[in-house]
């Protein structure tokens, strides 16, 4: 397949405009910063309107059809949050791990290893990809992947399919569960020796990787029994092995509509608000069902339909 011929029928671009939008597509990105969970700040980088529409293309014609992983839990049809974590729920231990900077280490030669050994596509159209789907951090050469293109989580996932193999092999050999959400490792078995083992084998595995080159952010470390509070993307499983939005979660929602029926919450909190809703209805339906009760049904459908217009369109009227 020669990438560059399908761009042009589903741009309908001369080729000379073509060649011109690629070659710049790494610098055509947005950038702004948003305050991490904990400390420090994540940049996110937006692809123009222009690029957004080659990576989309790019993501027909090839990602789509490259194999993911069972254990990848994150941007595949038919995964979720909530299927993440009822893999682990009925296990006594639970050790997570975090891969460090793991959008912006994947790098452009991952891109060209995974294509030449395992896509039938020119040296052309693999460049092409290279220039189309990898951001250039300012400068005019890709770099690495970005936080915030489209096509970021589907190839991420495409390139770790060979660690997720290995990982899920070595869990399997040692009665562990495994799954990956994006940049997010859980592993849950019985016993902490099996799942202290897993993690030692699967750290030598991760140093002789030809791609991506990964590495694992200690500080991000941790291992809980059902002695502790366990949280697996977002979720609390109880002891009883069930999922929970969490005590502190129910709570600010249940204040959140209580301000709304009252009329005194701030229209920018009802984003958030709306937003926590559709986290709850996704992973714990039962509790929107009370808040249904307590609050009215009417009042929480309501909620569910808000249309908030945009900072922009607030600014205009």
């Amino acid at each position: 397949m020669r990438i560059f011929n399908e761009l042009l029928i589903v741009t309908g671009l001369s080729s000379p405009d073509l060649m011109r939008l690629i070659v710049s597509a790494p610098m055509r990105y947005k950038t702004y910063q948003i305050p991490k969970k904990n400390k420090g700040w994540r940049t996110i980088a937006q692809p123009s309107k222009e690029v957004k529409i080659l990576q989309r293309a790019i993501q027909s014609l090839i990602l789509d059809s490259c194999i993911v992983h069972s254990s990848a839990t994150a941007y595949e049809p038919g995964t979720s949050i909530s299927k993440n974590a009822e893999v682990h729920a009925q296990n006594r231990v639970i050790l997570k791990l975090d891969f460090r900077a793991f959008f912006p280490s994947i790098k452009p030669v991952d891109w060209r290893k995974y294509a030449k050994e395992k896509l039938d596509l020119d040296d052309q159209s693999i460049s092409v990809c290279e220039y189309v789907l990898f951001w250039g951090g300012g400068f005019r050469k890709p770099a690495f992947l970005s936080i915030g293109a489209p096509t970021s989580p589907k190839l991420s996932n495409i390139l770790m399919y060979d660690l997720d193999v290995q990982f899920a092999r070595i869990c399997k050999d040692h009665h562990v569960d495994y799954t990956r959400y994006a940049d997010d490792i859980t592993l849950s078995g019985q016993s902490i020796e099996a799942l202290v083992e897993v993690e030692k084998q699967i750290a030598v595995v991760l140093s002789k990787a030809p791609y991506p080159k990964l590495t694992f952010n200690g500080e991000k470390r941790g291992l809980y029994t059902k002695k502790a509070r366990r949280s697996v993307t977002g979720l609390n499983i109880t002891p009883q092995g069930h999922l929970s939005l969490g005590r502190e979660r129910k709570r600010i929602i249940s204040s959140m509509i209580h301000k709304y029926t009252l009329g005194i919450l701030p229209i920018e909190e009802l984003y958030t608000l709306k937003g926590l809703l559709a986290f709850a209805l996704d992973n714990e339906p039962a509790f929107v069902n009370r808040m249904s009760i307590k609050y009215g049904s009417d009042a929480v459908k309501k909620l569910q339909k808000l249309h908030i217009p945009s900072r922009a369109d607030r600014v205009k009227s």
